[in-house]
């Protein structure tokens, strides 16, 4: 859980100042400007049309998926 914990704290920091990513909104859910949720843990992302989108709680909410894949994420299966 530590880990977890670390890895989070990194993904913020890192995160901040980039004008195409911000954090998610309580609960997991991504702002309306921000609606790709990216997986920190597996650096996945979904998109509004993907299977498991309304299950997924984003860790971090990208503006495109292509500023997704800029950060590392891939795109999920499903």
């Amino acid at each position: 859980m530590k880990y977890k914990a670390v890895i989070l704290i990194v993904a913020a920091v890192w995160l901040a100042g980039c004008a195409h990513v911000t954090a998610p909104l309580k609960g997991g859910a991504c702002p309306p400007d921000f609606p790709i949720k990216g997986n920190a843990d597996s650096f996945i992302y979904h998109t509004p049309a993907s299977l498991f989108y309304g299950r997924t709680r984003a860790e971090a909410c990208f503006n495109s998926e292509e500023a997704a894949f800029r950060h590392g994420y891939r795109q999920s299966r499903f």
